[in-house]
């Protein structure tokens, strides 16, 4: 610029529109962090309720179902072999029984799942058999009375007529192997 020359003035629309503008921006930025401020929390991804742990529990059963039958088709399902499906996340298997008969192998377990603050955890829990027939293309799953698992100890089979299968009162493998209850 030269000695004797002056900037352009700006014109009056120009300091307008730019003060409006700034003026609008300010006023988003302060109502965006208005609106983060007074959101609830999201509760911690830890905390659930008992319907929510009764779901991921029925999710874990078919999954761990499924992978029996996958583990059954590579030949007989064995209780060494038993020890060595992999449990669903977030869920945990305690096997109660274990038996063959023929072509059907009968695994009997409980499932747990917790829910609730981590101070004060809860769990639900449930009794489920599979029954892999030789032959059958899908794992027969079905869930039993709590009191169907709790009387049993490894190796049995609860007293069902209608599952054909008869149980032993050995210990099974898989429940010699100690393993945590909760895979959280």
């Amino acid at each position: 610029m030269s000695a004797g020359h002056s900037p352009p003035r700006q014109s009056a629309t120009y300091r307008a529109i730019a003060g409006c503008g700034g003026t609008l921006a300010a006023v988003v930025v302060i109502g965006f962090v208005w609106v983060m401020a007074t959101l609830p929390e999201s509760p911690s991804p830890r905390v659930t309720d008992e319907t929510q742990a009764g779901n991921r529990l029925s999710a874990g059963a078919v999954e761990y179902g499924d992978r029996l039958f996958a583990a059954a088709r590579g030949g007989p399902l064995t209780e060494a072999g038993l020890a060595d499906v992999p449990r669903p996340g977030g869920v945990g298997i305690e096997v109660a029984g274990f038996s063959r008969q023929g072509g059907t192998t009968v695994v009997t377990y409980s499932a747990h799942a917790r829910y609730g603050d981590p101070d004060d955890r809860r769990e639900v829990t449930a009794c489920y058999r599979v029954e892999l027939i030789k032959g059958l293309g899908y794992p027969r799953s079905k869930k039993l009375a709590d009191r169907d698992c709790s009387g049993l100890g490894p190796g049995s089979q609860p007293n069902d007529s209608a599952s054909g299968a008869s149980g032993g009162t050995r210990p099974s493998a898989a429940a010699r192997v100690s393993r945590p209850r909760i895979a959280a």
